[in-house]
């Protein structure tokens, strides 16, 4: 009965694309040599519950499914409904309980999967390519024991003249575990017992904003939060945009020039100013997010859809940003993990 729900269950992942309002994120799906199993996810908003039961109905998975793992606000709203409609007692799970649990099975099962933005120096543009694959068959070399990237303080803020703001697409895909325990054997061979994983910050980015310390295994203390979030993003684009869900705004953001709606630096000091290099900071990055349009006499005109897609996105991404250094310099982590959709 076991086999024969697990062989159901695969052909259906494997042959399905989407299902109404449900989309599948292909690119997330990946084998876990631990478990002998692959991992596929399908993704449904809240509101489209009813589609998500009618997916599982009509495929038949519920029939040798008796309970159901489910962590936050929808795992009560909805667990009559699912028992009434499927059969399916939810059990359950705290949430964030879950999502550092999770992380850490990713980060010692999955090498790549977990990955790191770099900037590109201005003058290596041209000769590089930008590598935006996430090959999870095609882990990084291990880094030598010296390698202490993430370990070390942030760098400063960059000058105007190294670094475009589209640059930072740089992506190097890590072997957490291996760096760790790498950092692990070079710190007991000095003595010193700061070295290792522990503690990181995890933020968590959904419809809302969550930052964890994790100081070990299951062990873990929410520190703060934000109500700027993924929900912040899709509700005032469903305003300012005729984007009918999410990914379709991300591919309108893609495109889009927020210098025409973000106040830069530049804007205000000027392209070549002295004061970029005394202030350390380049000259098209945002100052004011939206502040373009307060002098402009019609603030849409010239102003497409991506453009406010793109800017909107640029204002709640820098928020969450500076939220978690600021949260990483205050409870002295020097890794901080950012996951989400």
């Amino acid at each position: 009965e076991h086999e024969e729900a697990l062989s159901r269950f695969y052909n259906f992942a494997r042959r399905l694309d989407a299902y109404q309002t449900g989309v599948k994120d292909k690119h997330l799906s990946f084998y876990s040599r631990y478990l002998g199993g692959e991992f596929h996810f399908m993704s449904f908003e809240t509101r489209h519950m009813t589609s998500a039961m009618d997916l599982i109905r009509v495929n038949d998975l519920h029939l040798n499914i008796r309970q159901m793992g489910a962590t936050g606000g929808g795992a009560h709203k909805y667990a009559d409904e699912w028992y009434k409609l499927l059969g399916i007692l939810i059990q359950r799970e705290d949430e964030l309980d879950s999502l550092v649990a999770g992380l850490q099975f990713v980060m010692e099962d999955v090498p790549g999967e977990c990955y790191t933005f770099k900037p590109t120096l201005e003058t290596d543009c041209t000769d590089k390519p930008t590598d935006h694959s996430n090959k999870h068959d095609e882990p990084p070399p291990p880094q030598s024991h010296d390698d202490n990237t993430q370990q070390a303080p942030p760098p400063p803020l960059p000058s105007s003249s190294m670094y475009h703001i589209d640059q930072w697409t740089h992506k190097v895909q890590r072997d957490i575990a291996a760096e760790y325990k790498n950092n692990d054997n070079t710190t007991n061979n000095n003595n010193n017992n700061n070295g290792g994983l522990y503690p990181y910050l995890l933020v968590t980015i959904g419809t809302g904003v969550s930052i964890l310390r994790v100081d070990g295994p299951r062990k873990h203390e929410r520190v703060s939060g934000s109500t700027i979030g993924g929900g912040t993003y899709w509700g005032i684009c469903r305003l300012l945009t005729t984007a009918k869900d999410f990914q379709e705004v991300l591919n309108l953001a893609e495109r889009g020039d927020p210098s025409k709606v973000d106040m830069m630096v530049g804007d205000i000091y000027g392209q070549n100013s002295d004061a970029l290099e005394k202030l350390g900071l380049p000259a098209n990055i945002v100052a004011s997010s939206f502040g373009k349009l307060v002098a402009k006499p019609n603030p849409a005109e010239g102003l497409g859809e991506e453009d406010l897609a793109h800017a909107i996105l640029l204002m709640v991404t820098n928020n969450i940003g500076q939220v978690a250094y600021l949260n990483a310099t205050l409870h002295h982590t020097k890794r901080i993990f950012f996951v989400g959709n």
